[in-house]
């Protein structure tokens, strides 16, 4: 696992955008507590961008999508408090995770981004 530094993440997520625009993904959060949350946010949906807003100490990742219908999703991990790429899996090419100060992690998981070019 690969941790990136907070003064890392703009342009870090700057370039991992760049790189997966288009690549087709899932998007899972899972949280601990009184009671465990299991939840896929959506799965095989193109990749638009990932983004933070770190000011004020109000660190939040944002992570969207897009779809062919026009219809875009864009998912925020609030008090986020690491960003970690995970290596690959059987199904994943890119496994990416952001933790929030809760405990709870939201995971996406980037199949290969040629195979699913997004429409100009």
């Amino acid at each position: 696992m690969q941790e990136i530094p907070i003064e890392q993440w703009i342009p870090f997520l700057a370039e991992f955008t760049r790189e997966n625009r288009g690549a087709h993904a899932r998007l899972e959060v899972i949280g601990c507590g009184d009671e465990p949350l299991y939840q896929v946010e959506t799965e095989n949906r193109p990749l638009e961008g990932v983004s933070s807003d770190v000011k004020n100490h109000d660190r939040t990742v944002w992570i969207s999508f897009s779809s062919r219908m026009g219809a875009h999703l864009t998912h925020g991990v609030h008090h986020a408090t690491a960003v970690h790429i995970l290596p690959a899996t059987e199904t994943a090419r890119l496994v990416f995770e952001v933790e929030s100060d809760d405990g709870t992690k939201t995971i996406l998981e980037l199949t290969a981004a040629g195979a699913f070019a997004l429409e100009a």
